[in-house]
């Protein structure tokens, strides 16, 4: 399953099928992420246990820029590997790739109860982070903000393992998760839209239709 992240000439792949999974050229992977100055954060991950997979390669060139694994677990999908080419849009990349995978995921399989980055994984973390943040109902662990702690939240974090930050999505229902999804998508998308336009007439870059953080317009 491709989709093209509009004016940037990189394609996501999702894979999820346990052939497609194992076909994965791994050592061309690696090697283009490691040739292009990304490093894995972790010593150590079992590639072949990973459930979920988007793979960001540039049409360009052919190569991978990028790389987002999930494995599944009882209580939570755990992001157990990520890999992104260093550059301004890093963090852009690795937040457009487990948004691709949530909605894949949620398209295909259901709503999962939550998702939780591997503690001490910076990456994954930030993007769990930035992504619970932009949609309404989503609670968070630890917070997103203040010191209010929401026990159901923090029992499942401590289900789901050692430390790290999950993204509860229990509270929000499926359609309105895909919806807000989506609705992200149109608004980055307006935002570069006005920033390409600013860029060609010399003037400033107005502001996009949004009136909330899930971007609602008015």
């Amino acid at each position: 399953m491709e989709h093209l992240i509009t004016g940037t000439g990189i394609t996501l792949s999702y894979l999820q099928d346990p052939r497609a999974l194992a076909a994965i050229d791994w050592p061309s992977v690696l090697d283009d992420l490691t040739d292009a100055g990304a490093r894995p954060q972790f010593l150590w991950c079992d590639l072949d246990a990973l459930t979920h997979v988007v793979l960001a390669t540039d049409r360009a060139t052919g190569r991978h820029v990028g790389v987002f694994g999930l494995r599944e677990q009882p209580t939570a999908l755990r992001a157990d590997f990520v890999m992104v080419r260093p550059g301004g849009d890093q963090p852009a990349l690795t937040r457009a790739m487990l948004a691709h995978l949530l909605t894949r995921i949620v398209t295909l399989d259901g709503k999962p109860a939550a998702v939780v980055a591997r503690p001490g994984h910076g990456a994954s973390e930030d993007a769990v982070r930035s992504l619970g943040a932009s949609i309404d109902g989503i609670a968070m662990h630890p917070p997103a903000t203040g010191n209010v702690i929401a026990l159901a939240t923090a029992a499942l974090a401590r289900q789901a393992g050692r430390g790290g930050t999950l993204m509860d999505l229990r509270g929000i229902a499926a359609g309105t998760l895909l919806r807000d999804l989506r609705r992200l998508h149109r608004t980055r998308l307006e935002q570069r839209r006005l920033r390409s336009k600013a860029a060609r007439t010399g003037g400033a870059t107005p502001r996009p239709k949004t009136a909330t953080r899930t971007g609602r317009t008015g």
